[in-house]
């Protein structure tokens, strides 16, 4: 490791840690030979050296030209060190008390994102962390570069993915687009209503569920509910698999 980032690692700036390994170096110097050997500015050298006097770490040494000299550098450096491993030690400890704290909490989180962009943005960051299995219930079946590209990689990755939606002459060339990635769709029966509930469940880990049209028109005020609620995952995932039984295949659709 260089001097510099060694001192920096130690919690000095870049411009102290420069100074101190300038000084290493000369052994004694002038402000004005520190400077031009660290490209500190002069400005800026005077108070890091007036720090490092209170810090006890650097000497005067009386002559024509003030020059100074670090002392006892090498104990400060082993009373750093000692402070940092004591720091450690109690985040270590704090640590094991929030993983605590976790493993007790049985509360599930409910989020709310609003607007469609932000919702489809949230849907492909948690799309590209899914490791086994995305279910989903669409309506409009929208398309958009990076929703793309992070499903055909989930699916590259072993994803199971298998979507339901309402399937029209309208929509169905959008719906061509996420077979061609590789998802498994069906078309929505309507014997569960003529709107179903949009909603998607990753990994039996978290579930969203989406307000839109034709219930609010603007898609800047669509609502999506974000969840990890094991109670609500179980019911929509059970709900899913019997909708998924009763839907129709898309190849009836095809044209």
């Amino acid at each position: 490791m260089e001097r510099i980032e060694f001192f920096q690692n130690l919690g000095f700036s870049d411009y102290e840690a420069k100074t101190l390994s300038s000084l290493i170096k000369l052994k004694s110097a002038s402000p004005k030979e520190i400077s031009l050997n660290s490209s500190v500015p002069q400005n800026k050298l005077y108070s890091i050296l007036n720090k490092f006097e209170k810090l006890g770490i650097l000497a005067v040494i009386p002559s024509e030209t003030k020059k100074y000299e670090l002392i006892n550098l090498k104990q400060f450096i082993k009373d750093k060190i000692k402070e940092k491993e004591e720091k450690l030690k109690l985040l270590k400890k704090d640590s094991g008390k929030m993983q605590e704290l976790k493993e007790r909490g049985n509360q599930a989180v409910f989020s709310l994102i609003k607007g469609q962009r932000a919702i489809m943005n949230k849907i492909a960051e948690t799309n590209n962390q899914v490791e086994k299995e995305i279910l989903g219930v669409q309506r409009n079946w929208k398309v958009w570069g990076e929703g793309l590209r992070e499903m055909q990689n989930a699916i590259k990755r072993g994803v199971d993915v298998k979507f339901i939606g309402v399937i029209n002459d309208e929509n169905i060339e959008r719906v061509k687009e996420w077979k061609k990635v590789g998802c498994k769709i069906k078309a929505f029966n309507k014997k569960f209503g003529d709107y179903p509930l949009r909603f998607s469940i990753f990994d039996g880990k978290y579930a969203r569920m989406t307000i839109g049209k034709p219930e609010i028109q603007n898609p800047e005020n669509y609502i999506t509910i974000w969840t990890d609620s094991k109670a609500l995952i179980i019911m929509l995932r059970n709900q899913f698999n019997e909708m998924w039984k009763q839907s129709i295949p898309i190849k009836k659709y095809s044209r």
